[in-house]
């Protein structure tokens, strides 16, 4: 017993001095439209110091990703295969202004694929044996939730009594798939990107309007089968207990109520007994979800979430926007900024309160982005090189310093409280 204790505490240790958030820069190369305009040159040192034109100087990047989406794979995402497949949470995010390559870097497209196209493509190879992946995709658009694997259904972010977030479709959660190839997976993702939001930005004719999740999870047939269980158990309590409510209503509220007179015995009766077929639903619902747990530890397969942010907005510059456009710039830059909030408060040092619930996408990103959780977390700033945008990449550059410091800073601090 006292070295299986040790050995658990060496493993949490390791873990915790350990590199877990890594900071990219990622450089696109000019488009054809900025074809003779200067190039902005970006060097990072051996210490990790990113390097602006030889005189501006950023601290804390892990390095310089290519401009080739296979070699940027290969440095910052190739390694978290195996760490996957034996169970660790990994999640990459991609930030940068509008048009700076973040779409691309994530998903890419046919001729170029992305990081999660080749990430399902490793894990298949590299498994050797059958594979199962669940994949849930969902977007983050104008604060509103969105299942892309379920038509864009409307949904909602809730934190439970244990601090998890969960996003809901309504009464369940949210649509999952399953694949077993990789080419089945690739036409899930399809599908899903199939119905994102996209629009008109200052630079972008075809941007992302939205913040896009897609969660690829290691599960077993078993797992699935007792997720898809809870669904179902779930479904059968939603109108039983409308039923309750509604009969409650009458009782509680109606004319019985208002005159001072009780209910009727045979309303009295029924709703005694929606009350007991609601609690029978409930634990049902309970015990399944316990089989899920069960379930879940026999799995050793772990999850990664590949993260394409909505580009920065510059107010001010560019296309006249209509009042749709407006809305959804002014969403975009307030859940930005709500995400750069949280990451000053941890740059801070501060043993306050980090602002996790101000937005949706902070809460959404919270369990990937607090310091104390065991999941490695990849940020690629993505950034273009002409220098018509430098002050825009220059923005992209200063927020991923920030998010490096946060992390570092806290890991000192949890090191030092060692």
């Amino acid at each position: 017993v006292i070295l299986y204790l040790l050995t658990r505490y060496l493993l949490r240790r390791q873990r915790s001095l350990a590199p877990m958030t890594k900071v990219y820069i990622r450089p696109r190369p000019l488009s054809t439209s900025e074809q003779g305009d200067k190039t902005i040159e970006y060097v990072v040192e051996d210490d990790g110091t990113l390097v602006i034109d030889a005189e501006k100087k950023f601290p804390g990047f892990a390095g310089l990703l290519s401009t080739e989406n296979s070699e940027a794979y290969t440095q910052a995402i190739q390694p978290m295969v195996s760490k996957m497949l034996n169970g660790t949470t990994s999640c990459c995010f991609a930030y940068g202004h509008t048009n700076s390559g973040k779409t691309h870097t994530i998903f890419g497209y046919d001729t170029e694929p992305g990081m999660c196209r080749r990430l399902v493509q490793d894990l298949f190879t590299e498994s050797g044996t059958d594979l199962l992946v669940q994949v849930r995709f969902y977007e983050l658009y104008n604060g509103q939730v969105f299942d892309l694997l379920n038509n864009r259904q409307s949904g909602f972010v809730r934190e439970d009594a244990h601090g998890i977030i969960h996003v809901r479709i309504s009464t369940q959660s949210l649509q999952a798939a399953y694949g077993e190839s990789a080419k089945a997976v690739h036409a899930i993702i399809r599908q899903g990107r199939s119905l994102r939001a996209e629009g008109t930005s200052e630079l972008h004719h075809q941007s992302s309007r939205s913040h896009a999740f897609l969660e690829l999870e290691i599960v077993t047939s078993a797992l699935a089968e007792a997720r898809q269980q809870v669904v179902l158990a779930q479904s059968r309590v939603v109108p039983l207990g409308k039923a309750r409510d509604d009969l409650l209503y009458v009782i509680v509220d109606g004319k019985a109520t208002a005159t001072g007179a009780k209910p009727p015995q045979e309303d009295q009766d029924r709703l005694n007994t929606l009350q007991s077929q609601v609690d029978a639903a409930e634990a049902i619902v309970a015990a399944l979800k316990a089989q899920v747990d069960d379930e879940k530890a026999k799995c050793n397969g772990g999850m990664f979430v590949l993260v394409d942010l909505a580009g920065a907005e510059y107010t001010g510059e560019g296309l006249t926007r209509n009042s749709k456009e407006q809305k959804e710039a002014r969403e975009i830059n307030s859940s930005l900024l709500a995400l750069k909030e949280c990451m000053r408060v941890q740059a801070r040092q501060s043993a306050g309160h980090i602002p996790f619930r101000n937005s949706k996408l902070t809460m959404l990103l919270k369990c990937y982005l607090e310091t104390d959780n065991p999941s490695f977390t990849i940020m690629i700033a993505n950034v273009s090189s002409a220098e018509t945008h430098l002050r825009k990449a220059l923005g992209s550059i200063r927020y991923a310093t920030l998010v490096a410091s946060a992390f570092k800073t806290t890991r000192n601090k949890m090191t030092n409280q060692r």
